[in-house]
């Protein structure tokens, strides 16, 4: 199979794009380039969600935290919880823990991205 290279720019704005695990990065980048219509709807009325304090969230939503230095670190929902370095944790909080080695509030440290692309705390979604 025919493989292209992407800068990891790019790369976070496909994974981004692809509402579930079903719909692939290569479907995303065909439904950009107008190949396909409607590719990342695939699945939409079959989201599997992870819930946490009243708050679902659709598995495969990317979460990320940018540290003041300029460090990124990023996660994942899955239907178990929230996978960070290669692990599994069961809250927002523990993932984060895990990745500052100190107790945080995970709902104010991970941001993810709205509708519209713009990053906004996970803190956020508890109070719509």
């Amino acid at each position: 199979m025919p493989m292209i290279e992407v800068d990891f720019e790019t790369f976070k704005e496909i994974t981004r794009r692809r509402p579930s695990e079903k719909v692939s990065e290569g479907d995303v980048v065909k439904e950009a380039l107008g190949l396909i219509g409607g590719a990342t709807t695939v699945g939409r009325d079959e989201t599997r969600y992870w819930e946490s304090e009243g708050v679902k969230f659709p598995v495969g939503t990317r979460l990320e935290h940018r540290f003041r230095d300029g460090r990124v670190v990023e996660a994942l929902i899955t239907e178990r919880g929230v996978e960070a370095n290669g692990a599994v944790y069961s809250g927002l909080s523990p993932a984060g823990a895990a990745i500052t080695k100190h107790q945080i509030n995970g709902w104010l440290f991970w941001f993810l991205r709205d509708s519209e692309g713009r990053l906004v705390a996970a803190d956020a979604l508890r109070k719509a």
